[in-house]
């Protein structure tokens, strides 16, 4: 296996983090972003405004879809940022950028690209939000996939709060293993996305592991359910913390169903209590 597919969050620092794995793996970069947002503006319309448009107009999408199956046969080591690349192009390994929305809205109006954001935060939020939803909804109705569905990738990795650096190691690391048919966390979470229930810890537990993470052992993953956007724990509370107390960039969890009651419980945002 020769190619990452990049998908994810809008802002999740796709192309910044495409830019280092190109270099470290002497790979080529196809974008479908860039393709879109080439087509609005020779159309003298915003990015939201095109995926609209898109919803009706089919044809735009299958010019895309068409030269991602080609690049499965693309003999060349590629990554490919594109938010169908992980269903359309075969042999990659697919990867998803997760950030939360603030974060994401912020990047975005920082980059300053035309027609891509509102004049304010809490706008730039909400036009995000509908944009991400009309993409949902064209992806749904044409190929019958949910393109937030985490369990579709091979790897999920957050982007809140990591450099560009050490989520790119991270993402390398994974690809590397996957490669030679090793073990590698399905999921890297930063602490501060986790919702749990206020439930006191095993604290001796904590302490404990703390000490096996010290001498470099690796922990239990936790285990997490994703809910419109937030990662809820589910297993492994004295993980999460010992991996907080140690500071650590990345949480390994992998995903599971949300529990039948999760709905009814009342979850505290991890941010909130550091």
């Amino acid at each position: 296996m020769n190619k990452i597919s990049l998908a994810g969050d809008l802002g999740s620092g796709k192309s910044t983090i495409a830019k280092i794995l190109i270099e470290r793996l002497g790979a080529e970069y196809y974008s479908t972003g860039a393709i879109v947002r080439d087509i609005a503006q020779k159309h003298g319309m915003t990015v939201l405004a095109l995926n609209e448009y898109m919803e009706t107009h089919r044809e735009i999408d299958r010019e895309i879809d068409d030269g991602l199956r080609r690049l499965g046969d693309d003999p060349r080591a590629l990554v490919i940022d594109s938010r169908m690349a992980w269903h359309f192009t075969a042999g990659t390994f697919k990867v998803y950028l997760s950030t939360d929305p603030e974060t994401s809205a912020l990047r975005i109006m920082k980059e300053h690209r035309t027609g891509e954001h509102a004049d304010t935060l809490a706008a730039t939020i909400a036009e995000t939000a509908s944009r991400r939803a009309s993409e949902k909804k064209r992806y749904f109705e044409l190929y019958g996939v949910n393109i937030k569905d985490l369990c579709n990738y091979d790897l999920v990795v957050d982007t809140t709060k990591a450099t560009p650096e050490r989520i790119a190691c991270a993402i390398l690391d994974a690809f590397e293993k996957k490669n030679a048919g090793e073990f590698y966390a399905p999921l890297l979470l930063s602490p501060e996305r986790i919702y749990y229930e206020d439930d006191a810890p095993d604290e001796e537990k904590v302490h404990a592991l703390v000490a096996a993470m010290e001498r470099g052992e690796a922990l239990p993953l936790a285990e997490v359910c994703e809910c419109d956007g937030e990662f809820r724990l589910v297993g492994g509370a004295e993980s999460v913390l010992a991996y907080v107390l140690g500071e650590e960039d990345f949480l390994p969890a992998r995903l599971v169903p949300a529990p039948p009651d999760a709905g009814d419980k009342t979850y505290v945002r991890m941010k909130d209590s550091l």
